[in-house]
């Protein structure tokens, strides 16, 4: 019986799930926020340059956006002798007019597992694709009202905006470590973007992958030559082998048999049951003109595998996710598509997705 792929690939990413934590746990990560000689403070105006040595945050230059060649080869030459350019030293920093903030309420016990919360989080937060997101967040503390609860802040931001401001920065010459946000330049750090610079932590999962990898080998070699002797004495036995493996082999393929009729077996009546679990369109179609706003109409509605999809247009395209959330038809309600709006325009086109509970789902608590 052919081994199954997906124990493989389940096993791979224990593996490497597993070598990042132990990596995260051995390696000797800085306390508090890193130093840095070289701001870029990014905002609508352009990109500020700034320099901090001994003495207070020194302004050198702004780049305007439109900024022509010989404005920024003039940059250039304004900034030598007068920033660092050592990418560690160097800081790209967005500001608040860049980013999108939202404070969530997590339940404390469930800190520890606050990446993957934010994660599942991002995606109605944001009115774009979650792969042209970048984002980060910081626990705030415990919630005022409930003590239960902390707070998270998530900012997120387009790969159109840091890829922007990246092409500015180098464009004068400069390559900063990280990106990241914070109200003004002279603020602290709220939350890292992305980090540019090699992450310590990987570098240690390398090099333990390595260390891995030559005891498995040391020990794959040993099993070749205990494997090497056992055979030696099997062959004084072949006849016998032979003859037990024609045995287990017709064994095998009953159970083979065996395995695939219950599979069959099975199949079918998870498709019996999801065919009566299934809401009637009807039902679904109703749930949709009561929830939906007066204001709000759709173009096209579509249900395929317990998803439906529904695209029209509203003045208020983020405030139907939650709408939809709270009837007991539906949930997991998100964007498929990014919301547009033609200039002019008071209603913006949408498109959400999601998955239609079954019959015998019991319903949301309102």
């Amino acid at each position: 019986m052919m081994p199954d792929p997906s124990n493989h690939s389940r096993v791979r990413r224990f593996y490497s799930w597993w070598l990042r934590e132990l990596s995260r746990t051995i390696t000797r990560r800085p306390t508090g926020e890193r130093p840095w000689r070289t701001m870029l403070f990014h905002s609508a105006d352009g990109l500020q340059i700034f320099s901090k040595g001994a003495g207070p945050l020194t302004f050198i230059a702004t780049l305007r956006k439109d900024a022509t060649p010989a404005e920024i080869a003039g940059a250039r030459r304004l900034l030598i002798g007068k920033t660092s350019q050592d990418s560690k030293q160097i800081l790209l920093r967005l500001s608040a007019s860049e980013v999108v903030q939202r404070t969530i309420r997590v339940p404390e016990a469930a800190v520890d597992l606050m990446e993957s919360i934010v994660e599942n989080k991002i995606e109605t937060i944001v009115a774009w694709p979650l792969e042209n997101t970048y984002y980060g967040y910081r626990v705030v503390g415990p919630n005022a009202a409930t003590a239960e609860q902390v707070d998270t802040e998530i900012i997120a931001t387009t790969r159109q905006i840091v890829d922007g401001a990246l092409d500015r920065a180098r464009e004068i010459g400069l390559t900063p470590r990280a990106v990241d946000f914070a109200p003004s330049p002279e603020s602290p750090s709220v939350v890292e973007l992305l980090r540019l610079e090699p992450d310590p932590v990987s570098k240690t999962a390398k090099r333990l992958n390595m260390v891995f990898a030559g005891l498995v080998a040391c020990s794959l070699a040993a099993c070749a030559l205990g494997v090497y002797q056992v055979w030696m004495r099997e062959v004084q036995f072949g006849e016998l082998e032979s003859q037990i493996a024609a045995v287990m082999t017709r064994v095998e393929e009953v159970r083979r048999l065996n395995e695939e009729n219950t599979k069959i077996k099975n199949q079918r009546e998870r498709l019996a049951k999801r065919k009566i679990d299934q809401r009637p369109i009807m039902e679904l179609i109703e749930a949709l003109s009561r929830a939906l706003p007066d204001t709000a109409y759709l173009d096209e509605f579509e249900f395929r595998d317990n998803e439906a999809r529904i695209i029209g247009k509203s003045p208020d395209p983020t405030g139907l996710i939650a709408t939809l959330e709270s009837t007991p038809e539906f949930e997991d309600v998100r964007f498929s598509a990014p919301t547009t709006r033609e200039d002019g325009q008071t209603l913006g086109t949408f498109s959400i997705v999601g998955k239609v509970q079954s019959e015998g789902t019991p319903e949301k608590s309102k």
